[in-house]
């Protein structure tokens, strides 16, 4: 088989798209249609349907773009190989990773981790959880961190650590004074929400549920620093990350609401491709990751990661 035609074929089925195809392989888009033709009419099948605009696999598409997709990717791994051999003390990670853990967490391990390789580029992608798992598992970034456990064939995923989360307020808010709040007191309340389907926001819903209440929901944002700024002004009450917080709630600028729950806590894991080749560095970033994570744990009392 001619692995360029199948190459083609290959970024043609991942994006439904000649013209992706022809933009990602560097060549014109009829080029792309000349070698996927050459390609069904050497092996007498047709990979293809067209439905409009659209462009649909076959059954017999289908099944060449699975094995192709496992091609391609042993085919990463041994780039990555040469470049390990060929780079040694220097290159780059890639990172993708939820905000939370990308705005707060990571660059502490990045700080650690550029003591000991200070020619290393790192960069880092902040997404939610859901692109964090579809470009690790299409091998886009080296490996990701996520805000709450997914599942994914491609990839594993480990826990790293656990962290409480808070419910804060501004400090005039009226629940703000009271020494322990009860769960039925936040029914109705003005909420500000963490986007939809993040760790907090998973926490929070639990929250809900569990004490069959109601919120008042005033806007949603995915930014932790807008919705410190919201809770400030006093447009409602949010959770998040105790440690986010933990400046803002020491000077006084926000209010950390006592609430009787033992439930309010949310962990972290890292995620990478079951066949992504670790290079050396990438290896050591991951073992400085586990060092500071369990540093952190046995700090604030959650015992080490086995």
């Amino acid at each position: 088989m001619n692995l360029y035609h199948l190459k083609t074929f290959f970024y043609t089925a991942k994006y439904r798209s000649f013209t992706k195809a022809a933009d990602v392989l560097c060549i014109t888009q009829p080029a792309v249609t000349r070698q996927i033709q050459e390609l069904q009419s050497t092996h007498n099948l047709v990979l293809f349907n067209r439905i409009g605009k659209k462009i649909l696999l076959t059954d017999a598409g289908e099944a060449l773009y699975s094995l192709a997709e496992k091609i391609f990717e042993l085919e990463i791994q041994v780039e990555e190989s040469i470049r390990d051999f060929q780079q040694q003390k220097s290159g780059k990670i890639s990172i993708v990773t939820s905000e939370t853990f990308g705005g707060f967490y990571l660059p502490k391990i990045i700080i650690k981790f550029n003591q000991k390789y200070p020619d290393i580029y790192v960069s880092a992608m902040t997404l939610n959880d859901f692109f964090v798992v579809d470009y690790v598992s299409r091998l886009t970034y080296d490996f990701g961190f996520l805000s709450k456990e997914m599942s994914h064939p491609k990839i594993i995923v480990k826990e790293l650590f656990e962290e409480d989360i808070v419910m804060i307020s501004s400090p005039e808010h009226p629940l703000a004074g009271k020494n322990i709040i009860e769960p039925h007191e936040l029914d109705n309340i003005p909420m500000i929400m963490p986007e939809p389907d993040s760790g907090t926001r998973n926490i929070l819903n639990e929250f809900k549920k569990r004490h069959d209440l109601k919120f008042n929901v005033v806007c949603e944002f995915s930014n932790n620093d807008s919705i410190k700024t919201l809770v400030q002004e006093g447009m409602g009450v949010s959770l998040i990350s105790r440690n986010v917080v933990k400046n803002e709630i020491k000077r006084g600028e926000l209010a950390a609401l006592n609430i009787n729950d033992k439930g309010l806590t949310r962990k972290y894991y890292i995620a990478y491709h079951k066949e992504k080749y670790f290079t050396k560095t990438i290896a050591e970033f991951i073992a400085i990751t586990y060092q500071w994570s369990n540093e952190y744990m046995n700090e604030y009392g959650r015992g080490p990661v086995s």
